[in-house]
């Protein structure tokens, strides 16, 4: 079972996906997000979810740590994209061994 985390996991886009890979029941799936619980209608059963502050690169890391793939929803506002280069960091400190950033989730 490979564990797959989705930053930016609440949003409409990401649930689409989320719910896919819970459905082929191949996958442990956690959430990652800014918010303490998902939003009322939006629960994921079959996933995880863990708030994070996404500027803490080092509490990054300790949440992907054993995750095999980040498959990153993110919405950047930000012209520097501080939030994904941090979450990249995170994951390479964190061995993660695949990532596919959010550019194209938008």
């Amino acid at each position: 079972m490979v564990k797959i985390a989705v930053p930016g996991g609440s949003g409409d886009v990401a649930r689409v996906v989320i719910d896919a890979l819970v459905a082929t029941g191949k996958h442990e799936i956690v959430v990652l997000s800014r918010n303490d619980a998902p939003p009322p209608g939006k629960e994921v059963k079959g996933a995880a979810w863990a708030k994070v502050d996404y500027a803490d690169k080092a509490a990054l890391v300790e949440v992907l740590k054993g995750v095999h793939t980040v498959l990153s929803f993110t919405v950047n506002t930000d012209p520097a994209n501080i939030v994904q280069k941090t979450l990249i960091d995170a994951s390479v400190e964190a061995g993660v061994k695949r990532y596919a950033p959010s550019e194209w989730a938008s």
